[in-house]
């Protein structure tokens, strides 16, 4: 299937605050460098297409689910999955932690990913039924802790963007092809069920950022240090 992705827009939640303090050792204006390092990093995705960047692994899953003298046991065989569309990417900047060690200094916040749709082809082979479907699968909220440094002796810049968590599992929604009680059936074990799902859940704890975040770290300029505000 060809990739088509998506990002909607970009909502940066700012949350801007006066420093009372004077006499204090501060990183200025954190909260900015954040805003601008995640819209850029936004653009070299969507210039990217994520084609290698997000990639979802194919897999067999057991399945064992009945409900209302339905049941459905079997396996069924994910494949040719992607990403096609991810809603929005918000910073919450109210929780950012600015950190200054003897050595280097931080940045880090968390990134949201939201309305994350992923479609999957799947063959089932189950107990009185065989056949194809299609899924697809939208998450409401994945959870990406982001984290920047800069080593004060050399300049150095580190960091990294990982997926961590995604939402509740009651805020999971699935639209399958054809919609029968099979295909029902098996989009109702993605959302009920956390093993089933887990193989899926894997190949996101898989993604690597590192080198479009590196680009984009060296595009930005990192904070300075006010040793008296």
């Amino acid at each position: 299937m060809k990739l088509v992705f998506s990002i909607t827009s970009l909502w940066v939640i700012l949350y801007l605050h006066q420093k009372s303090c004077y006499g204090a050792v501060n990183i200025i204006e954190p909260e900015m460098y954040i805003q601008k390092l995640v819209k850029r990093f936004v653009e070299m995705l969507e210039i990217r297409y994520l084609s290698n960047d997000l990639p979802i692994d194919d897999y067999v899953a057991p399945i064992n689910i009945s409900s209302y003298g339905i049941a459905v046991v079997g396996n069924v065989s994910f494949h040719s999955a992607f990403v096609a569309r991810i809603g929005s990417i918000k910073v919450n900047l109210q929780q950012i932690s600015n950190v200054l060690l003897s050595t280097e200094m931080q940045i880090n916040t968390n990134v949201f990913w939201e309305q994350v749709g992923v479609v999957l082809d799947f063959q089932a082979e189950l107990e009185g039924y065989r056949g194809p479907g299609t899924l697809m699968v939208t998450y409401k909220q994945f959870r990406l802790p982001l984290k920047t440094s800069r080593t004060f002796a050399t300049g150095q810049l580190s960091g990294s963007l990982l997926f961590e968590s995604i939402s509740n599992q009651n805020e999971i929604e699935i639209v399958g092809h054809p919609n029968d009680v099979h295909v029902q059936m098996i989009a109702r074990a993605i959302i009920t069920d956390i093993y089933f799902r887990r193989y899926m859940i894997a190949s996101f704890e898989r993604w690597n950022f590192q080198n479009v975040l590196s680009a984009a770290m060296q595009e930005i300029p990192y904070p300075e240090i006010c040793y008296n505000c």
